[in-house]
């Protein structure tokens, strides 16, 4: 397999499973002394990794009152619930990013606590993280306890247990989902790696990996024109400008709102000869009951279009690191 660290990916993933007792600490302490509210706030895909937990956290019916707030968003606008009362909850690899430190600056000067997932320490969001938890490559894992956990503490998520205790099987799931995906995602590269546009479908909690992988991956390390749409909102516009040649990436998950996205399977093979299907029933994951493969659609995705990734960066030659405007100017 082209550029491919099995190692590597156990390791991170193994990272996101270790942190899990010290979230879950924090979670129970913000808990024991109260709150009124949850704010998980971020920007660019940090805000998309919050939004699939909490389609998560809706499709579970939860009560808990949570709120996702983009941080630019949140510093112009504010929240009329936001309050010393509320927790904050972020996720950051560079642990600068200027959105989300300005937003967390507003949080410190109210009161309210922040529970930061930051990979770089020594950052000003590292400062500013009542509760710190640091590792590599465990942003996920950071999302499902920090949910799960506030769930699980309101009575809401009685499988907790089970349910943690089979994630731990996901690092060496993880390894085989790179595997399995890659002669698709490779494919896929090869075939429409210089196509005009490409259209991103999903819908649940991959809703957001579609907008997620879009905007973060292809716009913004490959430079490459997208169109990411939910499933519920193809047929109130989108559908009318499919035609043959246009190229289509359906995101299909295992959650409740699978059926929106076999709607829009049907029509699209029907009108365009450039359907690719990314589904993560295509994918096993040993030591996980099949209750939960829905709930982890997003971790299961994220792996299988880590592949395409590699593949396109070697195809178009154009490593992911390159950037012509991000943090290279001031805006």
């Amino acid at each position: 397999m082209y550029n491919f660290n099995a190692e590597q990916v156990m390791k991170e993933h193994q990272n996101g499973v270790d942190i899990i007792p010290q979230v879950e600490a924090a979670v129970d302490e913000v808990c024991k002394k109260g709150y009124k509210n949850i704010f998980y706030i971020g920007i660019g895909g940090t805000i998309l990794y919050a939004n699939q937990m909490a389609a998560i956290a809706k499709q579970a019916g939860s009560k808990l009152p949570l709120f996702v707030e983009n941080a630019a968003d949140f510093c112009v606008v504010g929240n009329p619930h936001f309050c010393k009362d509320s927790v904050v909850i972020i996720e950051t690899i560079s642990g600068d990013t200027k959105e989300v430190v300005a937003a967390v600056d507003i949080a410190k000067e109210v009161g309210a606590t922040v529970i930061g997932y930051v990979e770089k320490l020594g950052t000003p969001l590292a400062e500013s993280s009542d509760y710190l938890i640091t590792t590599v490559g465990g942003g996920y894992y950071f999302w499902y306890t920090v949910t799960l956990r506030f769930m699980k503490n309101a009575g809401e998520f009685p499988k907790y247990d089970k349910f943690f205790s089979e994630i731990k099987n996901m690092p060496k799931n993880a390894v085989n989902i790179y595997i399995n995906a890659d002669e698709k995602a490779e494919a896929y590269a090869e075939l429409y790696k210089d196509e005009p546009i490409q259209y991103l479908i999903g819908s649940g909690n991959l809703e957001d990996w579609a907008t997620c992988y879009g905007m973060c991956i292809m716009e913004e390390m490959q430079w490459m024109r997208t169109r990411p749409i939910s499933a519920s909102n193809f047929f109130h516009g989108t559908l009318e400008v499919i035609v043959r040649d246009t190229s289509v990436i359906l995101i299909k998950g295992e959650d409740i709102t699978r059926p929106l996205m076999d709607r829009v399977e049907n029509f699209v093979n029907k009108i365009s000869a450039k359907v690719t299907v990314f589904d993560t029933k295509d994918y096993a994951l040993e030591g996980i009951s099949d209750e939960f493969r829905g709930l982890l659609s997003p971790i299961v995705m994220r792996c299988a279009f880590q592949r395409i990734s590699t593949h396109l960066e070697h195809k178009r030659r154009h490593p992911l690191e390159i950037r012509r405007y991000y943090r290279r100017l001031n805006y």
